[in-house]
């Protein structure tokens, strides 16, 4: 006769644990221990096959959430999974991207969220919504605009009526994932100032040119003592100006015209980049060699050289340089604009471009600098104001950047374009922060657009570009205000406000990459509103919509830190994308969908200094994306390489405090501890673990979260150390685990 193994002290515990957790009901489920997932993020194993009938999770927290989690708990394995019950995810329907190994970057707006539109979410998959409904949708650039008067939405909500569009077959190119470019590495600049036998400009002194070249003749026409020729030969003449009886500018008129190629070799300049100098007529005069200081002379309009001018080095001149080459190649044009503030610190126009250019870039720390640099040097330019309250806004200080704003409405009056441009921005402000004000946010945008309409008849592509930029910030700014706040008839507001929008692009006449700019400003403004609301417009055109783009702007965009930018937009507009999926409840690909995303923004980040929102959001999605990997495909192992990336952008962000979603944070940390447990990482899961404990108790004593959700993060501790053979821990988690289970209050 068999005999019954004996049972350890060790199992007697867990199933002891698992007793204080009201855990299992039979024998067999209760031979291994146990480890539950708070509810918000167990409903997360289900978005890929959303009902009809289907309910949001209630936040954890709430009384409700308490209910749930006493009599449904997610319970995991502690050792071990079964990968075949686990919902095999197809493949992702924005794009056939080729996964990129798991890398930090991603954004979603909100993690694990279930919003209560999802009680009324539509029936089927987001695969059939593709597969289906893309083809009745109508792609955005076949909408008509609107004659319609701006709206006037009304606080109170009412019922929302739908139209059905049209339906219109639309053929989309394939679109791919992101391609990894290696940006062009820092280039260092060749700084070394010609002379001319021995004089050098700005160092060489008047007594001792004279020395060397002997005395020259005075200019009739020139200052007393401030210029004098020489006959040199081979050259017809040498002019030379003195400023302090320092040599200035040395002039060299050649006996006869020259190739510039032939000059600019002889003078071993040639590898040297150039910029060119115009006249009014935009026929090249001068050819500029800003390392060295040269400036050859031009016959108008040919390439033959007549004179050499050699001058001090001029910040202008690289100034100048970069000016050309910011649209190609930004890292040339960064290294002259640093070189100029070298050499002048106080050269406004040098710091006004970096300023621009590290606004671009998202590098915060640096425009902030660079944005008192600009105002401090030049306090009445309206632009330089403008820009450091645009920055302050990216960096989530609405309220600084509102005090600028405001402090500009309250001056002297400004030019039409500048006070558009400040009711926008206060538009913007007027939506950031934790209480958003959408019906004063649309009454900026409005303002802005009635001051700015006008210069639309403004002649001048740069103009033209500019005007319209901020006129669609504004179109889609109104949209988003009134899909986010409470107004009446939205579903049939918004889509207005949308061909509004796009209209403003269709109607633009100017240069290819402009068009392009403006039409990535469109797509994302477009996602972001999807996102905002059910009622709103659906997302999946402009997701392929902004692929296709990408794709276009891919082949046309040569510089790497311009791509880079490029991807971190639509890296953005697909975690717009994502939630505006959530939300509708067609959530199906969640786990192929998100890892594009966060292809597009890892690559989007390599050059950006992320604000402590987007460190938050892209920890938001390496979250999901490893809690999918572990739920729907029992793959741990993944799991844990998105969780190592994501704890490090959650580590040491305040934003998580700001916000109030400590508790929230406290439990992702105890949920990842769990794929960390079981590949065999302890002691991660047990830091993990304590940590999430640590957040959630002081979220429970600022009252954001109810003490019964520490019976997960309690009971899972206990299971874990009585793994590890630690009795006397294992038993007081157990007992902390039991008494937060049994309590609904909040703990002051």
């Amino acid at each position: 006769m068999a005999t019954q193994p004996c049972p350890t002290s060790r199992s007697i515990l867990a199933l002891a644990v698992i007793a204080l957790l009201g855990g299992a009901t039979t024998t067999a489920a209760a031979a291994e221990p146990v480890m539950r997932l708070p509810s918000w993020i167990e409903s997360l194993r289900n978005d890929s096959a959303p009902s009809a009938t289907s309910t949001p999770a209630p936040e954890t927290g709430s009384p409700a959430a308490a209910d749930v989690a006493s009599e449904e708990q997610a319970v995991v394995q502690a050792v071990g999974s079964d990968a075949e019950s686990r919902a095999v995810t197809p493949v992702a329907d924005w794009n056939d991207p080729r996964p990129p190994s798991p890398v930090a970057t991603p954004v979603v707006r909100t993690a694990g969220e279930r919003p209560a539109a999802q009680q009324a979410a539509p029936t089927g998959t987001f695969r059939r919504w593709i597969s289906e409904r893309v083809a009745a949708l109508p792609k955005p650039a076949t909408l008509l605009p609107s004659s319609d008067p701006e709206p006037e939405p009304e606080p109170e909500p009412a019922a929302p009526t739908t139209a059905e569009p049209e339906p219109v077959t639309q053929e989309h190119a394939p679109v791919t994932a992101p391609v990894a470019v290696t940006p062009d590495e820092m280039p260092t600049l060749s700084i070394d100032p010609a002379s001319f036998r021995g004089a050098l400009p700005g160092q060489t002194s008047r007594a001792e040119l004279e020395e060397a070249w002997g005395p020259g003749t005075p200019v009739a026409n020139a200052a007393a003592g401030t210029a004098a020729t020489w006959q040199i030969e081979p050259f017809d003449l040498v002019e030379v100006t003195f400023q302090d009886d320092v040599v200035d500018t040395i002039s060299i008129k050649l006996a006869e015209p020259m190739p510039v190629t032939d000059l600019a070799r002889q003078l071993e300049i040639a590898d040297l980049r150039t910029v060119a100098v115009r006249d009014e007529q935009a026929a090249e005069i001068g050819a500029v060699y800003p390392e060295r200081g040269v400036i050859l002379s031009l016959e108008s309009g040919t390439r033959q050289a007549t004179a050499i001018l050699i001058e001090p080095l001029d910040a202008d001149a690289f100034v100048l340089r970069a000016e050309g080459e910011l649209d190609n190649c930004s890292a040339y044009a960064l290294a002259d604009l640093q070189y100029a503030v070298e050499i002048d610190p106080e050269h406004v126009r040098a710091h006004r471009l970096l300023l621009s250019m590290a606004d671009n870039q998202g590098k915060w720390e640096q425009a902030l600098e660079l944005a008192e640099v600009a105002t401090r040097l030049e306090p009445d330019n309206i632009w330089s104001r403008l820009k450091q309250a645009k920055v302050l806004l990216a960096v989530d200080r609405p309220a600084e950047a509102r005090a600028i704003l405001e402090a500009i409405a309250a001056g002297p009056p400004q030019q039409p374009l500048a006070s558009a441009q400040v009711s926008r921005l206060l538009g913007r402000a007027a939506l950031a922060g934790k209480t958003p004000d959408h019906r004063a946010a649309v009454e900026h945008f409005t303002e802005s657009i009635r001051t700015a309409a006008p210069l639309l008849s403004k002649r001048g592509e740069t103009v033209q570009a500019a005007v319209r930029e901020m006129l669609l910030d504004a179109h889609l700014g109104t949209a988003l205000a009134i899909a986010e706040g409470t107004w009446q008839q939205k579903s049939r507001v918004i889509p207005k406000w949308i061909v509004r929008s796009e209209a403003l692009v269709k109607e633009f006449d100017g240069g290819d990459r402009e068009r392009q700019v403006l039409e990535l400003q469109l797509c994302r403004g477009a996602l972001t509103v999807a996102a905002g609301s059910t009622e709103s417009i659906e997302p999946l055109p402009w997701v392929q919509r902004l692929l296709e783009l990408r794709d276009q702007m891919g082949e046309t965009v040569t510089d790497p830190w311009k791509r880079r930018q490029v991807d971190w937009e639509v890296g953005q507009g697909l975690a717009d994308a994502l939630t505006a999926a959530q939300i509708r409840g067609d959530a199906s690909d969640m786990l192929d969908n998100a890892t594009l995303t966060a292809a597009y923004l890892e690559r989007g980040a390599e050059h950006r200094e992320l604000t402590p929102r987007e460190r938050k959001e892209m920890g938001d999605l390496m979250f999901r994306i490893g809690i999918l990997h572990s739920l729907q495909r029992g793959d741990h192992a993944t799991a844990v390489t998105w969780f190592d990336r994501g704890v490090p952008l959650w580590d040491d962000n305040d934003y998580f405090a700001r916000q109030g979603e400590l508790g929230r944070l406290g439990e992702s940390y105890v949920s990842m501890a769990i794929s960390y447990w079981q590949v065999e990482r302890r002691e991660d899961a047990l830091e993990l673990s304590r940590r999430g404990v640590d957040l959630m108790v002081t979220a429970v004593d600022a009252g954001d979260l109810e003490e019964r959700a520490l019976a997960v993060a309690y009971g899972n501790l206990a299971t874990m150390y009585a793994e590890q053979g630690d009795e006397q821990r294992s038993r007081d988690y157990a007992e902390m685990a039991s008494r937060a289970e049994a309590t609904g209050s909040t703990l002051r």
